[in-house]
């Protein structure tokens, strides 16, 4: 598996970040190759699908078997972060059919007029979401989005270390015997301390945040603190039995968890941040049609049980679980509670408004990163 680059969203500030966990690069069908290099399409002819995706974030295998019954060719272009798909898009140096945003970027997508609504009558199999990942804040109705796959923020051990209890308070709490180490991402440290305190990971609220300034001010103060790190430095870490605890995305453990079982992810009883990333049909599609007909594909159930199967990441389709593998169904944090998607548990790691929330976020990260 190979690692992608940080999320990030043009034009915003400390927006989540996630990590991609990718099987190593295949010969994909259709792949244009290099990202931002636009292959040669014959447009509007209803038999050329352009997608513009995160690298080998599709089973290769699925593109053909969609390929092959529909007597289409499917072109799949390939970006490593959200900024360089917006700045793809908004050039407007290609024309492509289908899209895969994070969810926070959706909405600066609409106000840049780059998506289309999505026609769900043609769209059936939308009803095998689960209710829970429908008519999210960033996208209210899914006008103009569906879930494709998504990551949760999760706590790592490895258990020939140490064995933690199901809560933040292993790292926020006043104890200092573990050693421990968190994401280099704000919005990542920021919201698990506010979910800690039993706020909202995307409050603006100016004493919330304080209170979570306050909290982190006082956890890297602690001797068990072993700095910020990304997703394979943390695992890395794990692996080699050199810290107790890391902050970490639970599909960036899975390679870890193959390697060794002894290295496990859990999801803290408080809750925690969620990314989804999705399917959007982009207003100059050339064949919407067909991006209609594509996305159905996608949310088949045992289609999306293949995506999740070679991605490692965690499927949105409640119709595909029962087809997963093993490996994944025994990861209860790929398997949140049905209720933690209603009850405020898991958030969306979502656009802060511009201005002073913006501002305090920075801030407070600014801060934490100097000491």
């Amino acid at each position: 598996m190979k690692r992608a680059a940080l999320l990030a969203a043009a034009g915003l500030l400390l927006l989540s970040g996630c990590y991609r966990v990718q099987k190593p690069a295949q010969a994909q069908p259709g792949t244009a190759g290099q990202e931002g290099q636009a292959a040669p399409v014959t447009r509007g002819d209803g038999k050329t699908l352009r997608v513009f995706i995160w690298s080998e974030y599709i089973d290769p295998d699925l593109v053909k078997t969609f390929e092959k019954a529909n007597g289409v060719r499917v072109v799949l272009d390939n970006f490593e972060s959200n900024e360089a798909m917006l700045a793809k898009l908004q050039g407007g140096g290609a024309q492509y059919d289908l899209a895969v945003p994070s969810n926070y970027v959706v909405q600066t997508m609409v106000r840049a007029g780059l998506l289309q609504p999505l026609d769900k009558s043609q769209i059936p199999n939308l009803k095998n979401i689960a209710p829970g990942f429908l008519d999210a804040d960033y996208d209210p109705g899914n006008v103009y989005s569906v879930p494709y796959q998504y990551a949760a923020t999760g706590l790592a051990y490895n258990r020939e270390r140490y064995v933690p209890r199901d809560t933040w308070a292993e790292i926020f709490g006043p104890d200092d015997r573990r050693s421990f180490v968190l994401l280099d991402d704000p919005r990542e440290v920021i919201g698990a301390a506010l979910k800690y305190l039993g706020f909202s990971a995307n409050t603006t609220r100016v004493e919330e945040l304080r209170a979570a300034r306050d909290l982190l001010r006082r956890v890297v103060a602690k001797k068990g603190f072993q700095g910020f790190d990304g997703g394979p430095g943390t695992r890395n870490k794990l692996l080699a039995k050199t810290v107790d605890l890391g902050q970490i995305y639970v599909g960036d453990l899975l390679i870890a968890t193959e390697e060794d079982e002894n290295v496990q992810v859990l999801l803290p009883r408080q809750g925690t941040t969620i990314s989804m990333d999705t399917l959007v049909v982009l207003r100059r599609s050339p064949n919407p049609a067909l991006a209609h007909r594509f996305i159905d594909f996608i949310l088949d159930a045992q289609n999306g049980a293949q995506l999740s199967n070679y991605t490692y990441y965690a499927t949105p389709n409640a119709a595909a679980r029962p087809y997963l593998d093993d490996f994944l169904k025994d990861i209860p944090a790929l398997n949140p509670p049905a209720a933690w998607l209603t009850d405020g548990q898991l958030d969306f790691i979502g656009e802060l408004p511009a201005g002073r929330p913006q501002r305090l976020y920075d801030r407070i990260w600014t801060e934490l990163k100097s000491r």
